[in-house]
Formats: structure tokens, C-alpha cells, sequence
């Protein structure tokens, strides 16, 4: 396939997508206006009220000892369901009433030679009337009810938290003396617990040996898949960027890790079709813990602390790394004893005192390690926290351990689990952040031979950036950095609340003086313009030149409406923006008329440049690719757009010049109608030459000129004019038209050069200027 056909292809597939986004985003809309202007049903209203009144009976009887957060969350999802329905109901209803208002107003007053129809018609809309009314209010009435709720759900919520919280349990010091007076009940729980899982007896002889077959059988596997990859990986070549980097350590560390993960996965894999999935045996439980585990560990390898030879690429120097992710591998594997002694079956085989006493041991090891990781980032130079938060946080988890010493253990893992999922969190949205950030820049850069082969094939210049690449940048940063939101908000148990008054003001809106500001649908409408805005561009540069290069109309003439087609396509695209936002026609015309004041003084010099830009464009005195002069600036014509036009001159400098200039002033366009040109040559020769064969050498030369026109209608010859008799040589001048007036320096230049030859070879003489001085009384003087 041809690079031509390639970026044809993938034009005429961008241009496809993004037809398919627009219509997609006119579907959306027209099917949200529908669902807006159609009002749920009678019987809908009904089930609704029922429901919000169980709900508020419920909740007036339900207390912080009676009911949990959870079944709040539910009460509360379905109350919010509720309320978007409201809310719908309450727009088709408005838009409704407001239609049927309309046309009452259009029947007029009630008179008495009014025809049957007429009276039918107006008896149907007033019923129509009261009905939307009724409606109306019960939606109202809705909304209101359904706001109460969630506020005292909420309430409600926020008490039982506060309670769990500030519930106190054994200090440590009663926990030491428990297990001081029993001091083998650890050990003697665990082996009962050990005990009572191997009395299971959960597999067979047949399946266990079977098990052990295919561990066998993993362990080769990987060696050999290790060995692979140890052979695959660029060893001797240093990443050019953190991605190439990235897959370097991949490798190296999962043929490290393979023996064991392999192995691990494959005995998590039969134990999941052997045992049953519910309940979840212990074993299966473990082995998949065991799995994570060696994923984490493999992880912290490829970002943090790659295996030799690969190289360190997010965090250096390289010492520090290597230390950091050791201790990021502590605290994985204190995550992990957590979660095998502290919960599940074995927490539940351990006696409370020994239980406590295990928890407050894995507290201070984890609060030690978290401190050290925090103390160690801040080397780091892409540490984003200062001093100052570093001694909060610290204070923040030294805190948490003295509440789990002191007994309030549920305060104590609400916070330290919090801050342990959010920093989680945090450096998953940086590392996913960064990693997709390179990827962009190493897009619109080329830095790599793929890059560059994609930008090659797409048909992009070598300072060129990857078109709709800043839209995509933008939606990964929403996303990435949305998602880190929600989960914090989730972590903290403030998704429900929190996130119903974000939805509110996203989907409602907020006031801002009188104006009410809806973010759903300026976001809608931001997208909308986008999208129309590239598919103007690409209507612009590529549909409308190819249709008009079969008309006949000139390049001028095709260039204007090629411009015009993207100015219309930035009109439509702020139109479709605005009417999507729910702008009106008369506000647009009110603001108008409000400009139109600062237009006529502040921005006067703006619009007489937009005017003469349109002029421009539809009288085209000149046209991209000209040469003219105007003023002391000349040069080719590189664009001309709605306020100013852009000349590069011959030296490569972009002068800008403003419309205005090019309609009032002087312009001299060398290229306007046609590419023809005159070029005028001087030359002298001396008084003792041959006058006639002069003449007829630079006839000749003009005459064997490729650009030189000979034989034209409208242009007369070659011609050599005898112009006088100068002080020093007999002047002549050869004037002749030349095909393309852009080559005239280089014409001139190549007849200068012939004309020199052909005088020297004919013994013509080039004479120049002489001076014959006369001191009188020079003997005087001296």
C-alpha cells in the first residue's frame, strides 16, 4: 500500500470517527431533551410518594443501635433514584405546560362566535392544563421530601460512624497482662487452627498428586519462559525513555519471578476448580494471597527497584531507589501477615486477648515502616510534599498508634487504613498519569523508530503535533485524577454524601448571581464544539478543496471558499455549544447589543481588520502563495486569515500584517492575474564596441531562454533598446517577459551570467565609470 493511500485511509477514518461522535452527541441530545420533555406516568408518582413515605416512617424509627451504614446506603440509592426522576419529571412538565400555555394564548380570549372545534380545543389544552399542574406540584412536592431524606440519612450515617469510632476497647496494658497469665494461648490456638484445617481433608490422594504433577510441571514451564526472556531482553541497549525502560524491566523481573508466580498461579488456578468457590476454603484463600503477594513484589521490582541490567527509570539515584523499594517490600509483606492473623478464619480461631495483642505488634511495626517511607520520599526529587505535611502525616499515623494502644482501635484502622488506600491510590494515579503523559510526548516528539513510523504514516512534519492528541491528554487527566477522587471519597466513607451533592450540582447546577451554571451540560457542549470544530477542519482541508478541484473556479477563488467553509464551521460549532448549554437567541441578541458599544471604540481597529479580511477573501486582490509589496515589506503570501496576513520574506522572516493595511494602502502583487512577469536588464558598453552586434548578442540570449516568453498574444518580444549615451559607455537595456515572475531574480541572474560570457568571447568591453581630474596652479601652490 502507497503512503498516499495509507494517509488516506486513515483521514477518511478520522473523519468517520468523529461523524460517529457528533451524531452520537445529537442522539444523546435529542434523546435527553425527549426524555425531558416526556413526564413519568401517573402510576410512577404513586409508587414513588409509597415509597418515600415507608422510607421516612422507617427512618423515624430506626436508631444508631437498630440499623447499619450500609443498609442506610441503600435506603439513600433508591431515595436518590427518586429524586433524578423528579427532577426529570419536573423539566417535561415545565416544557410541557409551557407548549400548552402557549397555545392558549394563541386560541386568545374566550368569545361567543367561536366555532365547536375552537371550544373543543380550548377545553382539551385547559384539562391538559391542570393536568401537567398537578403533576407538576406532585414532582415538586417529590423533590423536596426526597432532599429531606438524604439530609437525614446522612445525618444518620454520620452518627453511626462517629459511634463506631469512638468506641474504646482493652488497652494495651490490660491485653499484656491477659497474655502474661496465659502466655502459650498463641501457640496453642494456632495449632488447633492449623489442626482443625487439616482434618478437612479437602483433596484426595488422586487430586493432590495430580497437584503436585502440574506444580512440577509449572516450575519447568517457567524456567524455560524465564530463560526466554532473559535471552529476548535488549540487555546491551540503553532505554532511550521511561517506556522503553518500563519494558526492559518487565522483562528482566518476570524472568526472575516466573518460577515461583508461575507455580503459585497454577496451584490457585486448581484449587478453584477443585474446592468450592462458597464458601472460600482457607487454603484457596491463602494461595491467593501467596499470588498477590508475588505480583506486588514482582511490581515494586519493574517500577521501583528493577533487576540488573535493567536500570532505574522513575525514581534515582539508584541506591535510594533500591532502598525505598525494600521498603515498600516490608510493608507488602506486613499487609499480607495482617491479612492472614487479623482476618478471616484464622482471626476468628485466636482468643480476643492474644488477638489484640497480635494487632497492637503488627501497629507498631506498619506505623515504623510507614513513617520510614515517608521520611525517605522527600529525597526524591519529584517528592510532592514539603516539611510541613510530612511532620502532619507523620504526627497523623503517630496518633493512630497511640489510639490503638489506648483502645480505640476502629478510629485507629479507620484512619490508618484511609491513609494507606489513598497513598495507594496516589501513586497509582501519578505512575498511570506519567507513563501515559510519555506516551504523548513521545507522540507529538517522535522520540522513538515506532513513534516516528506512525507520524510518518499519518503524514505529520517533523515540528508537527499529533492532531486531537490535546483531547485526549485532557480526557486521560480527568479520568485518571476523577478516578483517584471518587476512591478517596470511597476510602472515607464520604462517597454517599459527598457524592450526592457533587451529582446535584453537576446535574442541577449552581447559582452564580442569576445566572444558574449546569456542568453536565457546559461539558456536553465544550465536547460538542470540539468535535464539530475538527470535523469543520477536516471539511475544510480536505472535503471542500477536493470537491472544488473539479470546478473552474481559479486557486484564489478555491482558496476563499475553503476559508469561509471553516470560518461557517466555527459559527455552527459555537451555535450547536450554545444551544446545548440552553442559551437563548435573545440573550445573544441582548449581549450583542451590549458589545456593540465597546466594539465601536475599544475593538474598532479588531473590526476593521475582520471586515478587510472578508474583503480579502471575496475580492482577492491577492492570494496565498503571491508575491507582493506592500510598504518596505516583501515576499510571498504564507496565509491569510480573518484579522491578519502572515508574508514571508525572502530572508525566512514571517512579517504580520493587518488587513486593514492591504485594502487602505499600496500593494503591488506581481502575481494577480497570472504568473507572467517583465524583467528589465541595463548594460553598457564602450564607445568603440560594435553597437549592432551587442544588440544582436543579447537578443540571441534572450531569445534561447527556456523562461523567456517568445510568441504571445498579449506580450510583444524580446526586446533591446538603445536608452542614450552615458559619460562612460553606450547604455542599452534588454526587456523581456518571463513565464513564472517568482523566478525573476534567478532569470536575471542566469542572463547576467550569459551576457558577461558572450561579451568577453566576442571582445565587447563592459566599460566603467572613468574620471579625469584637473588641479590648476599646481606649481603655484607649491
Amino acid at each position: 500500500m502507497k503512503l498516499t493511500d495509507v494517509k488516506a485511509s486513515i483521514s477518511n477514518l478520522n473523519s468517520g470517527v468523529f461523524a460517529l461522535v457528533l451524531i452520537a452527541i445529537v442522539n444523546l441530545t435529542i434523546l435527553s431533551i425527549a426524555n425531558a420533555e416526556q413526564a413519568p406516568p401517573g402510576d410512577w408518582l404513586k409508587q414513588a410518594t409509597q415509597t418515600i413515605k415507608k422510607q421516612d416512617a422507617i427512618l423515624k424509627k430506626s436508631t444508631s443501635e437498630k440499623i447499619n451504614v450500609e443498609t442506610l446506603s441503600n435506603y439513600l440509592n433508591d431515595i436518590n433514584d427518586i429524586k433524578s426522576k423528579a427532577l426529570e419529571c419536573i423539566t417535561g412538565n415545565e416544557t410541557q405546560l409551557q407548549k400548552v400555555t402557549e397555545d392558549l394564548k394563541t386560541l386568545g380570549k374566550p368569545s361567543a362566535k367561536e366555532s365547536k372545534e375552537v371550544i373543543k380545543k380550548r377545553s382539551s389544552l385547559s384539562a391538559r392544563q391542570k393536568e401537567l399542574d398537578k403533576q407538576l406540584s406532585s414532582c415538586k412536592l417529590l423533590q423536596l421530601q426526597s432532599q429531606d431524606l438524604i439530609k437525614a440519612i446522612n445525618k444518620l450515617q454520620q452518627k453511626i460512624i462517629a459511634e463506631r469510632l469512638s468506641a474504646q476497647t482493652a488497652n494495651i496494658l490490660t491485653v499484656l497482662v491477659d497474655n502474661i497469665k496465659a502466655p502459650a494461648a498463641g501457640w496453642k490456638d494456632s495449632i488447633e487452627f492449623l489442626r482443625a484445617q487439616y482434618k478437612l481433608k479437602l483433596l484426595s490422594v488422586q487430586q493432590i498428586i495430580l497437584l503436585i504433577l502440574l506444580v512440577i510441571i509449572a516450575v519447568i514451564s517457567a524456567v524455560y519462559f524465564s530463560r526466554r526472556l532473559t535471552v529476548i531482553a535488549p540487555l546491551t541497549i540503553t532505554p532511550e525513555d521511561n517506556v522503553s525502560a518500563f519494558v526492559l524491566a518487565f522483562r528482566t523481573s518476570m524472568a526472575r519471578a516466573l518460577p515461583w508466580l508461575f507455580p503459585v498461579g497454577v496451584t490457585a488456578a486448581f484449587l478453584s476448580i477443585a474446592l468450592p468457590l462458597s464458601p472460600l476454603p482457607f487454603i484457596t484463600k491463602a494461595t491467593y494471597m501467596l499470588g498477590a503477594y508475588l505480583s506486588l513484589m514482582v511490581l515494586i521490582n519493574i517500577l521501583i527497584s528493577p533487576i540488573p541490567p535493567a536500570l532505574t527509570y522513575i525514581t534515582q539515584p539508584d541506591l535510594l531507589s533500591r532502598r525505598f523499594g525494600k521498603q515498600l517490600k516490608v510493608l507488602v509483606s506486613l499487609c499480607l501477615l495482617g491479612l492472614f492473623l487479623l482476618t478471616g478464619e484464622f482471626k476468628a480461631s485466636l482468643s480476643e486477648s492474644v488477638y489484640l495483642l497480635s494487632r497492637g505488634i503488627f501497629s507498631v511495626l506498619l506505623i515504623i515502616n510507614l513513617i520510614a517511607i515517608l521520611w525517605t520520599v522527600r529525597l526524591f526529587s519529584w517528592a510532592i510534599l514539603s516539611r510541613k505535611p510530612r511532620i502532619l502525616i507523620s504526627l497523623v499515623l503517630f496518633s493512630c498508634l497511640l489510639a490503638e494502644l489506648a483502645g480505640y482501635r476502629n478510629l485507629s484502622s479507620f484512619v490508618l487504613g484511609g491513609i494507606l488506600a489513598t497513598a495507594a491510590c496516589l501513586g497509582f494515579a501519578i505512575l498511570i498519569y506519567r507513563f501515559t503523559k510519555e506516551i504523548c510526548d513521545g507522540m507529538d516528539e517522535g522520540r522513538l523508530e515506532w513513534e516516528q513510523k506512525i507520524r510518518d504514516r499519518v503524514g505529520l512534519r517533523k515540528d508537527a503535533m499529533v492532531p486531537g492528541l490535546i483531547w485526549i491528554r485532557l480526557i486521560l487527566f480527568i479520568g485518571i485524577w476523577g478516578s483517584f477522587a471518587y476512591l478517596s471519597l470511597h476510602i472515607w466513607n464520604l462517597d454517599d454524601p459527598w457524592l450526592a451533592i457533587i451529582i446535584s450540582y453537576l446535574t442541577d447546577g449552581f447559582q452564580i448571581g442569576t445566572l444558574n451554571v449546569t456542568p453536565t451540560r457546559l461539558a456536553t457542549a465544550l465536547l460538542a464544539f470540539a468535535v464539530t470544530l475538527h470535523l469543520s477542519r477536516y471539511i475544510k482541508n480536505h472535503v471542500v478543496p477536493h470537491g472544488l478541484k473539479y470546478t473552474k473556479l481559479d486557486r484564489g477563488a478555491r482558496e476563499a471558499v475553503a476559508s469561509l467553509s471553516g470560518y461557517l464551521g466555527i459559527i455552527i460549532a459555537i451555535l450547536i455549544a450554545l444551544s446545548i448549554t440552553g442559551v437563548k437567541m435573545q440573550s445573544i441578541a441582548i449581549i450583542a447589543g451590549a458589545l456593540s458599544v465597546g466594539i465601536g471604540f475599544g475593538l474598532q481597529n479588531i473590526v476593521n481588520n475582520f471586515i478587510s479580511g472578508l474583503i480579502l477573501l471575496f475580492e482577492r486582490p491577492i492570494r496565498r502563495g503571491d508575491w507582493i509589496v506592500t510598504g518596505n515589506t516583501e515576499g510571498y503570501v504564507k496565509s491569510i486569515n480573518i484579522r491578519s496576513t502572515q508574508i514571508e520574506t525572502f530572508d525566512r522572516a514571517d512579517v504580520i500584517v493587518p488587513n486593514s493595511e492591504l485594502i487602505t494602502a499600496k500593494v503591488t502583487n506581481w502575481m494577480l492575474r497570472d504568473p507572467f512577469g517583465r524583467i528589465l536588464i541595463p548594460i553598457g558598453v564602450s564607445y568603440d564596441a560594435d553597437v549592432e552586434k551587442a544588440y544582436n548578442i543579447l537578443l540571441d540570449i534572450a531569445l534561447n531562454h527556456p523562461m523567456v516568453v517568445k510568441k504571445h498574444r498579449q506580450m510583444s518580444e524580446p526586446k533591446v533598446l538603445f536608452r542614450k549615451f552615458g559619460d562612460s559607455a553606450l547604455e542599452l537595456e534588454l526587456r523581456c517577459f518571463i513565464k513564472d515572475i517568482d523566478q525573476r531574480l534567478n532569470v536575471i541572474s542566469e542572463l547576467n551570467f550569459a551576457i558577461v560570457a558572450a561579451f568577453r568571447r566576442e571582445g565587447i568591453e563592459i566599460p566603467f565609470p572613468q574620471r579625469v581630474v584637473t588641479v590648476a596652479n599646481w606649481k603655484d601652490k607649491n
